[in-house]
């Protein structure tokens, strides 16, 4: 996947969970933000971490 493109889904993914949690945290309870905020960051770093599959050519038996 192109850097432009990490880039874009994970400013997306900062800017949407960031407002979920702004708005979680003025809730009644407030762990569901922090449980938000995490799985965000996983989501995030996961994108950056794991590479994408590749398709493999399957070997003709010709």
């Amino acid at each position: 996947m192109p850097i432009h493109i990490k880039l874009f889904i994970s400013a997306m993914a900062a800017i949407i969970v960031g407002g979920f949690g702004y708005t979680q945290l003025a809730g009644p309870r407030p762990e569901i933000a922090y449980i938000g905020f995490t799985l965000a960051a996983m989501m995030v770093l996961a994108i950056w971490i794991f590479p994408e599959t590749g398709k493999v050519k399957a070997s003709s038996k010709n």
